[in-house]
């Protein structure tokens, strides 16, 4: 529900107050006040009522307030904003360890997490380029996701990046050498390596024929393979929505300032639906699929998922959500 009005703030305030509490504005180039209201803090809002008869992504654009919202199959419908997503923005702990996920190819992502002590995943805003960026190299990446550590993990912290205490994991495919290298001569490295080692660029020739190189210093980040079966990456993060810690809590939180993994959850991230009504049986490759698969990749590495007797004698049945975490050592 949003309103547009006047830039007079006591008269809306006048209007939308609910419960004591002062409704925030946002204020337009054009001098326009503009109200964005949630059902949740309206008095007496009837839900039931508004929602009778329309999808669920009806639901989610309308009422939820979701523009995202697509028409396809939501990969985690067990994701609830009101459960998984912070009140406040996260505070990462720089003295314990972030756990990192990378994905390669055509549109690169950055994904970043912490265990709290209560056992809880804590997801914070990625580094998820616009897929206009599918000639980005795999070093000028490396140049970004140094910088993104630096301004928001590093420097306002007191610290440096070299001194965060990072584990990385990523697309096992990057492991290897880029699967089309004639698009990118400079690239005849796998990203790994790249990444770690860093990269020697021809600039040009001497005088005898000889290539002159431009030799750019790697990052020293050991990026470990995570898995490469897709339903092991969607049943590691699936178990964490629905499972609970020790202590009661949610076991994976969203902070509140990384749309771009709010929206991916409620429906960003889906399966296409084909014109015979079925849906893709895989993820559908857009903007959103890059960060949740080195999401994925973290989470099958941070966790080991078990297997049920029953799994292994047919793995035609759905996997059960049987999670263990490091967690389980750290006071969880």
């Amino acid at each position: 529900m949003t309103s547009t009005g006047p830039r007079d703030a006591k008269e809306v305030r006048k209007v939308w107050r609910s419960k004591e509490r002062i409704l925030p504005l946002r204020v337009t180039a054009d001098d326009v006040a503009i109200l964005r209201i949630h059902y949740s803090v309206v008095p007496d809002y009837d839900y039931k009522a508004v929602t009778q008869g329309q999808t669920a992504e009806d639901i989610r654009r309308e009422v939820e307030i979701d523009w995202t919202a697509t028409a396809g199959k939501r990969i985690f419908p067990q994701f609830n904003r009101q459960i998984h997503v912070s009140t406040k923005p996260l505070v990462p702990d720089i003295r314990e360890t972030f756990y990192a996920g990378w994905d390669f190819g055509g549109v690169p992502a950055f994904v970043i997490t912490q265990l709290n002590a209560y056992g809880q995943w804590l997801i914070f805003p990625p580094l998820t380029p616009p897929e206009s960026s599918d000639t980005l190299g795999t070093y000028e990446f490396g140049e970004m996701v140094h910088q993104f550590l630096h301004d928001e993990f590093a420097e306002r912290y007191g610290t440096t990046v070299e001194r965060l205490r990072m584990v990385h994991y990523g697309d096992p495919r990057g492991a290897g050498p880029p699967p089309h290298t004639g698009d990118r001569p400079k690239e005849t490295r796998s990203y790994f390596d790249i990444i770690r080692r860093g990269l020697d660029i021809v600039i040009g020739h001497d005088h005898r024929g000889r290539p002159i190189y431009d030799k750019r210093p790697g990052f020293g980040w050991v990026i470990r393979p995570g898995a490469v079966n897709i339903t092991d990456r969607l049943e590691s993060v699936r178990a964490r929505l629905t499972k609970l810690t020790a202590n009661g809590y949610p076991s994976l939180i969203v902070c509140k300032d990384a749309q771009f993994f709010i929206q991916g959850f409620e429906g960003g991230y889906c399966r296409k639906q084909r014109l015979d009504g079925q849906y893709d049986l895989d993820p559908y490759k857009n903007w959103f699929s890059h960060g949740h698969d080195a999401l994925g990749y973290v989470a099958t590495r941070l966790f080991s998922y078990v297997k049920s007797k029953e799994e292994e004698d047919d793995v035609d049945k759905t996997p059960k959500q049987i999670v263990r975490s490091h967690a389980c050592g750290r006071g969880a």
